[in-house]
């Protein structure tokens, strides 16, 4: 099985305050900057301590594209989606590789004209984390027609991660300790270096809100 997760179109501010302007005012108090000539590198922190938070957690901060592409051989087991949180189910498509290597089209979709399997008895379990999909019987549906490619047999497309807006205030004061370092430490140190004080910080305000 293989995951690809990409960020879609994410305003990082929304961490702090829907209103941007709100939001840059606050990370300026926060870093004692004169006026908003570096709001454009305070937003290039936020999104790295934003990154930064989320390979802690493993888990997706604001909205992701998420692809899962299952071999052949998976499909008798649930699918464990490692790293996959707050999917929305409206966004979910399932296709299966036909016999000539192409993608077929979403088998839940049932439009007229479109490749739906009524019969087909799938399970999503996105109340618990990580994200589990079983595809209970698609073997057996698609078993006159299944083509060669086992490898990537089927493709899984969703919508994921929590909104920036919820997540609990340690988040918000460890991306703030994030940002203050990033921008006191600019001269010295790349984007990405944290010193252990800081490092300590952020790991225990996220240990504190494991659950959300």
């Amino acid at each position: 099985m293989n995951i690809k997760v990409t960020r879609s179109s994410l305003t990082s501010t929304e961490l702090f305050d829907a209103n941007e302007a709100n939001a840059l005012a606050l990370m300026r108090n926060h870093v004692r900057a004169i006026d908003d000539s570096e709001d454009d590198l305070l937003k290039v922190y936020l999104d790295a301590a934003i990154d930064y938070m989320q390979s802690l957690t493993d888990r997706l901060l604001g909205s992701h594209s998420v692809q899962v592409l299952v071999n052949y051989d998976e499909l008798d087991h649930y699918i464990r989606l490692a790293g996959v949180n707050n999917v929305d189910g409206s966004t979910i498509t399932i296709k299966y590789r036909k016999a000539d290597g192409t993608f077929s089209g979403d088998i839940i979709d049932d439009t007229p004209g479109a490749d739906y399997l009524e019969d087909l008895k799938y399970h999503i379990i996105d109340d618990i984390y990580p994200v589990y999909i079983y595809l209970e019987n698609l073997k057996e549906l698609v078993s006159d027609t299944r083509s060669d490619y086992v490898e990537g047999f089927v493709k899984i497309d969703m919508t994921a991660g929590v909104a920036l807006s919820s997540v609990p205030l340690q988040y918000k004061q460890a991306a703030l300790l994030l940002v203050g370092h990033y921008y006191n430490q600019r001269e010295t140190e790349n984007v990405g270096g944290i010193t252990m004080e800081i490092k300590e910080g952020v790991h225990r305000l996220m240990q504190s809100a494991r659950q959300f």
